[in-house]
């Protein structure tokens, strides 16, 4: 897995090797297993699925962490980067000992308002077709300025979609915003012909730019515009991941 210094930006490769160096590997005498025995369920409190995606996240795994849900990846990764922090293990770069998880493989974390900033960069980054899902729609984020990246996208030749939740989803302190960003987004349809929206009763979250990477996670990023609460994604690189996500997202 890797850590990011949060002083610096440094991308550190998390591995058993690197653990072990921290918290001893006294326990190699009875072997691998008694080790990890003693590492994970012990000192690091993992047993059943945390325990496999432990494992799975320090020996890259990506395979196995492909069918795993996304937030107990995060969260598996958050508390191997604890242990970082709490045994000071300092920055090769800076010297400093603050560390976040930031993905494994192929894959990086996204956090918080980093959600916001993707989502603009997704407008800049598609070249082909750009699949934006979100739970909800709102005029919060379907402001003017959200139509004026949408626009200039679709000039591109950009084909655009946007799957969100269909009236049954709002609810009536939520109608009046989810109405006006509709019809913002009905009018941009009368101009362009490749803006789909798809509408459905869906809770999925993510976006898809090409087949460059994909965004999955707890985000809604149609209606999610202050960013209060705790939000964490899985920024996807690979090729495979990126079809079977789009194609989730698409799917009626």
């Amino acid at each position: 897995m890797n850590a990011r210094c949060v002083e610096c930006g440094y991308n550190l490769r998390v591995s058993s090797g690197l653990i072990k160096t921290i918290i001893g590997g006294g326990l190699m005498a009875y072997g691998f297993s008694g080790w990890v025995t003693y590492a994970f369920a012990g000192v690091l409190g993992f047993g059943g699925g945390a325990l496999t995606i432990a494992i799975a996240l320090l020996a890259g795994g990506g395979y196995v962490l492909a069918s795993k849900d996304s937030n107990a990846i995060i969260a598996v990764g958050q508390k191997i980067t604890g242990l970082l922090n709490d045994k000071k293990y300092e920055c090769p770069k800076c010297n400093k000992s603050r560390w976040t998880f930031a993905g494994y493989k192929d894959t990086e974390i996204v956090t918080g308002a980093e959600h916001r900033l993707e989502l603009r960069a997704a407008f800049e980054n598609a070249k082909q077709e750009l699949c934006i899902a979100s739970g909800f729609l709102s005029s919060n984020v379907v402001d003017l300025n959200f139509i004026g990246e949408l626009e200039a996208t679709l000039r591109k030749n950009v084909s655009v979609k946007l799957i969100f939740s269909d009236s049954r989803s709002h609810s009536d302190f939520m109608a009046a915003g989810y109405r006006e960003a509709l019809n913002s987004l009905k009018a941009v349809t009368d101009k362009y012909s490749r803006l789909e929206l798809i509408q459905k009763h869906t809770h999925q979250k993510g976006l898809v730019v090409d087949d460059q990477y994909a965004i999955s996670g707890s985000f809604n990023f149609l209606s999610n515009k202050r960013v209060d609460r705790q939000e964490s994604s899985t920024k996807i690189y690979g090729a495979k991941a990126i079809e079977q996500l789009k194609l989730a997202l698409l799917a009626a």
